[in-house]
């Protein structure tokens, strides 16, 4: 029984079977592609390395990063004290968080009571050797905004931007692995990173795959499969699931990474629920399907033949394409023209 549900639900995930081409770039879009790509064959080893799911680091990928992004603007940003929160900007220690209740202050303002970054901690903590975490910020740089609107329009998935700003011989995280694919982009400085063997197929942001054991392992036993050091204009690939790690050793520097997430079958589950509501058979108590012999098998054969219907209709299928076309997030920009009257 169990491998006939199992079959079902592969079926349902059989509408994303077709394979998402890589997409072809208008000429606006081709012409960023060569100002963040050196070489159309950077970018196909780049796209090999998405295609096949294994690391790939990119040395001297974009020109001039500063044209993107540099650390004048990082300093600009974090000090526009007003848009931060304990969710958007975090700080380490030596693998350790520095305490919200440290870190911002409670202050009274006119729409009510709201957290305020204390510059005076931040800059003693920034004194002390700790890291800086700015978390999604690509809407906040227009540079930013144009690196995840190339990458969305290459993969297909919705991605958003994180900063890393680091000091020498200190270290933000140990060893890990993320819940999402990895684009990493160095912008000042330079870090040294090691990526070792994967340690989860697709892992995704849920209990299963989160505890510290699972993504902070002790004693890797393997060597590195990735060792090198991190200039600016290079890119690095990680895919979900695959440990590593980065340090500063020397001076300050500053990565950029974009996390990638990609619609997947349960998302197609998901959708599948919202569909079921529709079907009687699905909002029906269970004991008025069961028979006396088997009850369960009985039932959840039953309820296989609903989710193999279910997954034929064609407003389903229709909903699932339609999902998948949209499903990265959309980088459409305000235009007021010049701000001069006609």
């Amino acid at each position: 029984m169990a491998h006939k549900f199992i079959g079902y639900i592969y079926l349902i995930k059989g509408y994303l079977s077709y394979t998402v081409k890589f997409r072809n770039f208008e000429p606006g879009r081709k012409k960023f592609m060569e100002n963040l790509f050196n070489s159309d064959e950077l970018f196909n080893e780049a796209q090999a390395a998405k295609r096949e799911r294994r690391p790939w680091l990119g040395k001297g990928v974009i020109k001039n990063i500063s044209a993107f992004y540099s650390f004048k603007e990082f300093e600009t940003l974090i000090n526009q004290t007003g848009i931060w929160t304990p969710e958007r900007l975090q700080v380490f220690l030596d693998n350790k968080p520095l305490s919200h209740n440290d870190l911002f202050l409670s202050e009274q303002q006119t729409s009510g009571v709201k957290p305020t970054l204390n510059l005076k901690f931040l800059t003693e903590a920034i004194d002390r050797g700790s890291s800086v975490v700015l978390n999604d910020i690509a809407g906040l740089s227009a540079g930013l905004m144009q690196i995840r609107n190339f990458l969305s329009g290459w993969t297909g998935g919705k991605l958003d931007c994180n900063l890393y700003y680091s000091q020498k011989d200190h270290q933000a995280f140990p060893i890990h692995y993320d819940v999402h694919d990895v684009f990493a982009i160095q912008v000042h400085g330079n870090k040294h990173w090691q990526v070792f063997d994967k340690g989860q197929d697709y892992p995704i942001n849920h209990p299963r795959f989160t505890t510290a054991k699972l993504k902070n392992p002790t004693g890797l036993k393997a060597g590195p499969i990735l060792d090198f050091i991190f200039e600016p204009g290079d890119i690095v690939y990680i895919p979900s699931g695959y440990y590593h790690h980065a340090t500063c050793r020397q001076g300050q520097s500053i990565h950029l990474s974009f996390g990638l997430v990609e619609m997947i079958g349960v998302d197609v589950i998901s959708m599948a629920f919202e569909q079921s509501i529709e079907e009687v058979f699905f909002r029906t108590p269970l004991k008025m399907v069961m028979r006396e012999k088997d009850p369960i098998d009985f039932y959840l054969q039953k309820w296989a033949k609903q989710v193999k219907d279910l997954s034929r209709k064609p407003e389903f299928k229709k909903r699932v394409e339609a999902h998948l076309d949209n499903f990265s997030y959309r980088g459409d920009r305000l235009d007021l023209g010049s701000g001069e009257e006609e």
